[in-house]
C-alpha cells in the first residue's frame, strides 16, 4: 500500500510539532534545573560557546533520531514507497533550509531585519525556543538545533529502514545513498555557519581561556563627545583664541577612531556655538542627541564625526567634511582624488607610534623589521624562528582602506607582499583586533598591530604587550626624536581645492600652542610644540 496523505500529515505532525516540544520543554526543563546557567561561570567563552554548539549539534540530532526511529518502527512497512516517505521527511529540512540560508546571506548580523523574523516566527512551535536562544545571543545555535533536530529525523527513519532490510533491491540501494548525501546539506550548512564558534572554541581550549571579564570592543566615542559631561577630553586653562559661533563658519570634522579625542578637544575649545546649542537641547527629546558629533545624521549634531579612517577620506574626497584627522591616505584613497583632479593637502599635527603587541605571556620582546615583514608575508610561521615557544604564529589584520592597514602595508611591507587575511586572524575594528588578542589566555601565538595611543590610552588593555622594534621601544621619548622606526604622524587633512578662509584659520590654531597643549595633555606627542 502506497502512503497516503494521512501518512505524510502525520509525518510532518511529528517533526513540525512533537520535536519542537521535546525541545522546548528540554531546554526550559534544563535551564530550571540548573537554574539558568547551564555551563560553570568561570568558564572561556569562547570555549562556553563552542560547548554549546557541541550541545546544539549532537542533543536535538539524538533527539531526532530517537523519534523517527521509533516513528518508522511503529508504521511498520504500511508504507510501501520509501522514496515517497523520504519525500516527506526531507520537507521541514528544505523549509527551514530556505529561511535560515536567506536569513545568514542576506542579513548575516542584522538579527533585527524581517528575513530573521520571518525565521523566528515560520514554525509557531519553536517560537519559545527560538526567543530563548535568540535572547540569549545564540542566534545561530537555534538554527543549527532546529535542522539537526529533522537531520536525525531523517536519520532515525534510514536506520530502522536499514535494520529492518526492507526492499533491498538495486534501485532503492540508490534511493538510500541519495538520500543519505542529501542529509549531509544541512550538516554542511550548520557547520559554515558555526566556524567561527569553532575556531575561536578550539583556539582557546588548546592556549587557554580569555583572563578579561568582558569583550574588549569599540571605544565607546558617544560617552567622549564634545559637551557632554565628564568626557574625559583634554582641555585649555584659558578660552582659546579662535572661536566659531555661527555654524556656517565652522569647518566639517571627521577621522580616524584613535584621532577622535584628538579634534573632540579641539571641538570643545573653539565651536562655542555647537557647544551652546547642545547645553540647550540636551534634554530635547526630539533631537539626536545621544549620536550627536560622532554618527547623527542631524544638523547640526553632524558638523563633527567619527566615520574611521577609510570612509573619513571617501567622505572628505565627495566634499562631505571639510578636514579629516587620520593616518596618511591608501593608495586607492590617492587614485581616487587625483581621478577627480583635486589632491590631499597633509598637515602633520602630531606624532604617533605604530606598534605591535603579543599576549604578555609571549616571551618574544623584540622584533626586527626584516622578521615583521617575513611574519606577514607567511616566511616565517613559528615563533621559534625568531627566539620563541614551538608554536604557530597568528598573524592579525585589518581592513583594506583602514588606518591601521595602509601604514602596514606603506611604512612597514612596503613592497613585501602581505599574506591574505584569514577569517581566523581577520579583526574589523580597532578595539576587536584587540580583543582577538587578549582574549586568550595563553595565546602567546598571536600578533597585532594598532596604533600606540589607542592600544594604550583607548583601550587599557594590560594583558598585552607592545614589541619593541630593532631593539627600539615605542617611547615618548623615542616617538619624539622619530628613532623609533614605525614613527609617524597624524595628519589633518584636506583637499587642496578648498579655499575655505575658516579651514585654513582652524588648521592653523591647531599648530599654535593652544593646539598643541591639547594634543600633548591628549597623548599624543605634539608635532609643533615648543620645549
Amino acid at each position: 500500500m502506497k502512503p497516503n496523505k494521512s501518512y505524510v500529515k502525520s509525518s510532518l505532525a511529528v517533526q513540525m510539532v512533537l520535536i519542537p516540544v521535546i525541545l522546548t520543554l528540554g531546554l526550559i526543563g534544563a535551564l530550571r534545573v540548573l537554574g539558568g546557567q547551564l555551563l560553570p561561570q568561570d568558564i572561556g567563552k569562547d570555549t562556553g560557546r563552542f560547548i554549546y554548539l557541541l550541545i546544539a549539534f549532537s542533543v536535538p540530532l539524538l533527539i531526532g533520531s530517537i523519534v523517527g526511529y521509533i516513528f518508522k518502527q511503529n508504521i511498520g512497512n504500511k508504507a510501501a514507497s520509501m522514496k515517497r516517505i523520504y519525500t516527506a521527511v526531507l520537507i521541514p529540512i528544505i523549509y527551514t533550509l530556505v529561511f535560515a540560508a536567506l536569513a545568514v546571506i542576506v542579513s548575516p548580523q542584522n538579527y533585527n531585519s524581517g528575513l530573521w523574523g520571518a525565521y523566528l516566527f515560520k514554525n509557531p512551535i519553536l517560537i519559545i525556543f527560538h526567543f530563548i536562544l535568540f535572547f540569549s545571543g545564540f542566534y545561530h545555535l537555534a538554527m543549527i538545533a532546529e535542522l539537526m533536530a529533522y537531520t536525525g529525523f531523517a536519520l532515525g527513519i534510514h536506520l530502522n529502514e536499514f535494520r529492518s532490510k526492507v526492499d533491498s533491491n538495486r534501485t532503492l540501494v540508490k534511493v538510500h545513498r541519495m538520500y543519505a548525501l542529501v542529509l549531509i546539506i544541512p550538516i554542511a550548512f550548520s557547520g559554515l555557519v558555526a566556524k567561527d564558534i569553532v575556531t575561536n572554541g578550539i583556539i582557546e581550549i588548546r592556549y587557554g581561556e580569555s583572563t578579561i571579564g568582558t569583550d574588549l570592543s569599540e571605544y565607546d566615542l558617544y560617552r567622549i563627545a564634545p559637551f557632554k559631561e565628564n568626557n574625559g577630553l583634554a582641555k585649555l586653562d584659558k578660552t582659546a583664541s579662535l572661536q566659531f559661533n555661527n555654524f556656517n563658519d565652522m569647518p566639517r570634522l571627521d577621522g580616524a577612531t584613535a584621532a577622535y579625542p584628538v579634534y573632540a578637544a579641539f571641538v570643545e575649545a573653539v565651536y562655542t556655538g555647537l557647544g551652546n546649542y547642545y547645553k540647550e537641547n540636551e534634554n530635547n527629546t526630539d533631537k539626536d542627541i545621544y549620536s550627536a558629533f560622532v554618527s547623527s545624521e542631524e544638523y547640526p549634531l553632524n558638523i563633527v564625526q567619527c566615520t574611521k579612517t577609510s570612509n573619513a577620506y571617501e567622505r572628505l574626497i565627495n566634499g562631505e567634511t571639510d578636514i579629516i584627522f587620520a593616518a596618511e591616505p591608501s593608495k586607492n584613497h590617492r587614485e581616487l582624488i587625483e581621478s577627480k583632479g583635486d589632491g590631499f593637502a597633509l598637515t602633520p599635527i602630531a606624532s604617533e607610534a605604530f606598534v605591535f603587541f603579543t599576549n604578555v605571556k609571549n616571551p618574544v620582546d623584540n622584533l626586527t623589521i626584516k622578521q615583521i615583514q617575513e611574519i606577514y608575508s607567511g616566511n616565517i610561521t613559528n615563533w621559534k624562528e625568531v627566539n620563541g615557544q614551538n608554536k604557530r604564529i597568528l598573524p592579525y589584520q585589518r581592513p583594506e582602506n583602514s588606518g591601521s592597514q595602509t601604514v602596514m602595508q606603506n611604512r612597514v611591507m612596503k613592497e613585501v607582499p602581505m599574506l591574505a587575511p584569514t577569517e581566523e586572524t581577520y579583526a574589523g575594528g580597532m578595539g576587536e583586533i584587540i580583543s582577538r588578542v587578549a582574549n586568550y589566555k595563553n595565546a602567546i601565538n598571536s600578533i597585532g598591530y594598532s596604533f600606540m595611543y589607542y592600544s594604550s590610552e583607548m583601550v587599557k588593555n594590560n594583558q598585552i604587550k607592545r614589541i619593541s622594534i630593532d631593539g627600539i621601544e615605542p617611547s615618548p621619548g623615542n616617538i619624539r626624536n622619530k628613532t623609533y622606526p614605525f614613527t609617524v604622524p597624524v595628519y589633518a587633512v584636506t583637499l587642496k581645492s578648498n579655499d575655505d578662509e575658516n579651514v585654513d584659520k582652524f588648521i592653523q590654531w591647531i599648530l599654535s600652542e593652544e593646539g598643541q597643549i591639547l594634543i600633548e595633555n591628549t597623548g599624543y606627542v605634539a608635532e609643533h610644540r615648543k620645549e
